[in-house]
């Protein structure tokens, strides 16, 4: 296996020569068919050279005062049970680092506090906006226009809920009208076939006497129509005969039922009366009345 060797020691590692190193490698067998094989790999072993580190680090050191970086150090001092829970869990991880930042904040704030430096706007401060007066207005017209039209979607399609909303409560309105007249008529159909009418629905059959009638007695008229026509029931074949009615002669008379014979004394009974004349003759009459006035 080829280990990476350390940034900081490339310096050491200058004076080795890569085409040396190719052919140490073929001749040991190292490299084969272009892949680098476990037998023979060279390994480059780590090593903490102190004084090369304190070196570099002096190099990249500007000699800044603190305000130019803040930079803060925070040491949490957390136990070594505890840190190895943590290490194997990112929500507690997460935790630790807003703990570490909430801190490293309050020391800072602390410290260019001590240094008479503000950490908040004042009251009067004022900073020139980047936009225009005009843009924002624009911005802001827009805004209210997106807003209206916004609500005024809203309001549209709650009243089209509502439109729906009346139409098939008037549906269910017609329907109920609907089933509840078709009930009544039911009940009117058992009603008149001599059925029991049911509970909620009550007819009352007998004939209620006439408000017009004098002390409540019988009206003749409806008597007479009643003999005449019947009262209600079957009325097909109700005047058609039967075998008994056919055989039945008591009710016939012949002087009632048979025509009278044609003589000169019954012409004189019916007046001897004169059939009207023409509309030839009629007309002819009154040419004569005509002529002579």
């Amino acid at each position: 296996m080829i280990v990476l060797e350390n940034p900081l020691l490339q310096d050491d590692l200058e004076d080795v020569d890569e085409d040396d190193t190719v052919e140490d490698m073929e001749i040991t067998g190292a490299l084969k068919s272009g892949k680098l094989s476990e037998v023979g790999a060279k390994t480059i072993s780590h090593v903490n050279n102190v004084a090369k580190l304190k070196e570099r680090l002096e190099s990249i050191q500007k000699g800044l005062p603190w305000i130019e970086s803040l930079d803060v150090t925070v040491d949490l001092k957390i136990p070594a049970d505890e840190l190895k829970s943590i290490i194997s869990d990112n929500f507690k991880q997460e935790m630790l680092f807003y703990k570490q930042n909430q801190v490293g904040v309050q020391q800072s704030i602390a410290r260019l506090h001590s240094m008479g430096i503000a950490t908040a706007r004042p009251e009067d401060y004022f900073a020139e906006m980047v936009k225009s007066d005009d843009h924002m207005r624009k911005v802001k017209e827009k805004l209210v226009s997106k807003q209206l039209v916004m609500e005024r979607t809203e309001k549209v399609s709650k009243m089209r809920k509502m439109k729906k909303l009346g139409k098939k409560v008037q549906q269910e309105v017609l329907k109920k009208r609907a089933d509840d007249k078709k009930a009544m008529l039911d009940s009117v159909k058992r009603v008149r076939k001599g059925h029991q009418p049911d509970d909620d629905f009550e007819i009352n059959t007998e004939p209620e006497p006439s408000t017009s009638q004098k002390g409540g007695g019988i009206n003749r008229k409806r008597k007479a129509k009643d003999a005449k026509y019947g009262s209600g029931g079957k009325k097909k074949f109700a005047r058609k005969n039967t075998a008994e009615s056919y055989k039945d002669v008591s009710s016939f008379s012949s002087r009632i039922h048979s025509k009278p014979k044609r003589s000169a004394k019954n012409d004189k009974r019916m007046g001897n009366k004169s059939q009207r004349p023409g509309k030839s003759k009629r007309a002819g009459m009154k040419n004569k009345q005509a002529s002579r006035k």
